[in-house]
């Protein structure tokens, strides 16, 4: 207490600022009580001629306008810079107070003075209006120009995000209502008269997937993170280009996301594909309009000159003199060729002699590739040494300018015409670091093993293997028995008569139909034996009917490993080993390249493999038998390993779009040819039905294990006779009826 007291006896006096804020309240504060005094002797006072004038006033308005001035005055004695600071919410609640003022208005009272004016008084009427329709233009008035006044740029920016999305939303509209009456005519006139058909609605939804596929394709739809105004820019045309002309922009195409194979769009809608003829078939092929255009880029030098002087600069500051000799620009990656320089050797004392020179080791490059990553400011850096074929040491970049390799690049190129020639199974397969193109004969390899992680480009290369085989290739020259255990990637080419059955997605149903190839390629066998040839090329030569091509095409072989077990790695196997002969090629995929799902005994059958980007080194080791899969790009960027090269090859996988294949879809849904010879995929109802169809050798085997052990169970004659669950089943019937074991 007594310091309390000296320190206010020693405090200083108060300054003519504080004298003028304190009274300055004390103002305000007498302010209020007058302002409530008045207020309350208005509503409660003697006078009713005041208390009728407050009334019509404001009427029911009289409580929120009271509020709003309750509150201004005691924020204005307490926290004044609140009203400069937040002078927009003191605004805006004004005009809350005049909108509950105006929605009043529009109520009246039973009887009294409200009765007339309604509950909003005067001040209600007066902004409401005498008109309805002034009322509401009013209103709105308030609504739009107020946050205008308020926050101009996010208003704005809200207002004209809102009319462009209802413009594209009108856009959308009358485009539809337009392609929906022009083909109306079409569709009753093609369809009516073929509603008997057994295919009808295969090619009833064929048609109406190609009529939203064009859809699509016309309006300029907004991806997620683009603007508008990029879309209206990227769907301009030029109008002197021709009807095959698609023009695009290239720029805007180097920024496309790669992996979802989006359709194009800002292309014109496709024409509609032209049939070709094709010898020795009368089914015709499609043309190359349903795919676009070849895009000629010529990669500027000055940067990759550039980078190759950075490169050597680098190496030399570390003590390796290397020289950079040949520069190959590809589609994503740029390769330079190192080749390594002298050092002059060392005398006895350490120091350069100024006699013979040594060459640089090729190790003391390899050793300096993180160096080089971060001085080229890329972690995606992979150095081969040597180059197959030549005496370099290669060093690939990421290109500083990227582009795509579409289809149609590769497959009109002299490589992939040349395998089409000699009547192979050609594959458009990309583009590689030199920007070659590359293209592979499936009948050559003979099989293809394709891994990668999600995402990495793996579904887009083989929806690119089988557009390749569908432009090249008639159903009565090759069949596809297609497996699809994800239900989504395959199941777009139902309806296409080069399918020997509709694409499979129950698992269950998987190792019938391996069994039926099987019992296909035992059949080719006796058929060629009876010849006297050794292959499906000398049996076509000399029989009258040609048998065609068989390829079996899994999207996800982990699924089937899981669940199919043995059974079904036995049946690949299988076919890989004897089914090149017969005309039966394998394309399998995979993203989770383990050694549990790609066996040794399958590898080893299937020497050409791809491996996209992968997550880590023993991923690649499994594909690759080598390293280097972790390093790539993805979005295309692959390693290619097939019997002509003893090394990796890298490749940029070519891209193929969805209205593409859906072109190419409508086409051969549309075509009608000669009937195709059956080839059963399903077991035969004596196999599946009792036990007729099992194995006698192994049903005797079955017997005289019972007779020692009659509580044998299903699953120890799987591992036993290394069966599938299914035969197993069948197999513990027949034993049940015979009576030899127990029912457990």
């Amino acid at each position: 207490m007594a310091r309390s007291a000296a320190r206010g006896r020693n405090a200083p006096p108060p300054s003519v600022k504080d004298l003028i804020r304190s009274r300055s309240g004390t103002a305000l504060d007498g302010l209020a009580m007058v302002a409530v005094g008045l207020a309350a002797g208005l509503l409660f006072g003697y006078s009713p001629d005041a208390r009728r004038w407050v009334l019509e006033s404001l009427g029911y308005g009289l409580i929120p306008a009271t509020l709003w001035v309750t509150v201004a005055v005691i924020v204005l004695r307490y926290h004044r810079r609140a009203m400069v600071r937040f002078w927009r919410r003191w605004i805006s609640s004004a005009a809350f107070v005049a909108t509950a003022m105006w929605t009043l208005s529009f109520f009246h009272a039973g009887n009294g003075t409200l009765a007339e004016i309604g509950l909003g008084g005067r001040w209600g009427a007066a902004l409401a209006g005498e008109d309805p329709a002034i009322a509401v233009f009013r209103l709105a008035g308030l609504v739009l120009f107020l946050p205008l006044l308020l926050y101009p740029r996010p208003a704005a920016r809200t207002y004209l995000s809102v009319l462009r999305r209802f413009g594209l939303g009108f856009q959308y509209a009358i485009t539809y209502i337009y392609l929906i009456w022009s083909h109306s005519s079409f569709f009753v006139s093609h369809y009516v008269g073929r509603a008997l058909s057994t295919r009808f609605h295969q090619r009833l939804i064929g048609y109406l997937r190609g009529l939203f596929a064009s859809a699509l394709s016309v309006i300029p739809r907004p991806r997620y993170g683009e603007s508008e105004a990029n879309v209206q820019t990227r769907v301009t045309f030029s109008e002197s280009a021709g009807e095959d002309d698609f023009p695009i922009d290239e720029d805007a195409e180097a920024n496309e996301d790669w992996d979802i194979a989006a359709e194009p769009l800002k292309r014109h809608p496709r024409p509609e594909v032209v049939a070709v003829k094709v010898p020795h078939s009368k089914w015709p092929l499609p043309s190359m309009d349903c795919l676009s255009p070849p895009v000629t880029r010529d990669p500027d030098q000055a940067p990759l000159e550039a980078m190759a002087r950075h490169v050597e600069t680098t190496l030399a500051e570390h003590g390796v003199a290397v020289e950079v000799k040949d520069i190959r620009a590809g589609p994503r990656i740029v390769r330079f060729g190192l080749v390594p320089g002298w050092v002059n050797k060392k005398g006895e004392a350490g120091k350069e002699d100024g006699g013979d020179s040594n060459r640089v080791k090729v190790q003391s490059i390899l050793m300096r590739e993180k160096d080089l990553a971060l001085a080229l400011k890329t972690p995606n850096l992979r150095i081969e040494a040597p180059v197959p074929g030549e005496a370099l040491v290669g060093l690939e970049v990421p290109a500083p300018s990227t582009s795509k390799v579409h289809l149609r690049d590769v497959m009109e190129s002299e490589p992939f015409r040349k395998i089409s020639t000699n009547g192979g199974l050609p594959v458009a397969l990309g583009q590689d670091t030199g920007g070659n193109p590359v293209a592979l004969d499936l009948a050559a390899l003979p099989h293809l093993l394709i891994a990668g992680a999600t995402g990495s480009g793996k579904s887009v290369c083989i929806n690119s293997i089988v557009a390749s085989l569908l432009l090249t290739k008639p159903p009565d020259q090759m069949r596809i028995l297609m497996i699809d255990p994800k239900r989504v990637e395959l199941t777009p080419f139902n309806g296409i008569p080069h399918l020997l059955a509709p694409v499979i997605v129950d698992v269950d149903e998987v190792n019938s139909a391996l069994r039926s190839l099987m019992r296909e390629m035992f059949r080719r066998y006796k058929q060629m034996e009876e010849v006297g040839t050794r292959n499906i090329a000398g049996y076509n030569a000399k029989a009258q009917e040609p048998l065609p091509y068989l390829v079996l095409i899994v999207d996800e072989l982990a699924d089937l490993m899981m669940s199919g077990g043995f059974e079904v790695e036995q049946n690949l196997v299988r076919l890989a080993q004897l089914g090149r002969a017969t005309g039966i090629h394998l394309v399998l995929a995979t993203q989770r390249p383990s050694v549990n799902v790609v066996t040794g005994l399958l590898k080893a059958n299937i020497p050409a493999r791809v491996a996209f980007a992968v997550a880590s080194q023993v991923d690649s080791r499994v594909i690759l038998d080598t390293v280097g899969a972790e390093k790539l790009l993805g979005k295309g960027d692959m390693l290619l390993l097939s019997p002509d090269s003893p090394k990796p090859r890298r490749v940029q996988g070519t891209l193929v779009y969805d209205d593409e294949i859906d072109q190419l879809v409508k086409f051969w849904r549309n075509q009608s040819g000669p009937p195709l010879p059956v080839i059963l995929t399903e077991e035969l109802e004596d196999e599946e039905g009792d036990g007729d169809g099992l194995d006698e050798r192994m049903l005797e085997q079955a017997r005289e294990l019972a007779l020692r052990n009659p509580r044998v169970s299903s699953s120890f004659l799987e591992r036993r006779f290394k069966i599938g669950r299914q035969r197993a089943a069948q197999m513990m019937e027949h034993l049940e009826e015979e009576g030899l074991i127990i029912p457990g």
